[in-house]
């Protein structure tokens, strides 16, 4: 259901504020968990995963200077 994938790097050395401004970006643009995305933390990475292949388009767009490959 959740098929398009978004994955952001865990970067201890950019801190908590960092973290915290990508997923108000994201919150902000697609609202709470659940209907237009999920998010997954991982060991060395968070994933967030869109229902709709644009969505997740709009978040690599978004986040760009934030994401890595997959």
């Amino acid at each position: 259901m959740y098929d398009h994938k978004v994955y952001v790097p865990w970067r201890d050395h950019y801190g908590y504020t960092w973290w915290n401004e990508t997923c108000a970006m994201v919150l902000e643009m697609f609202g709470l968990p659940g209907h237009k995305f999920i998010f997954i933390p991982m060991i060395d990475k968070m994933v967030f995963e869109f229902k709709d292949e644009r969505d997740a388009f709009i978040c690599k767009l978004m986040l760009s200077d934030r994401i890595c490959r997959d």
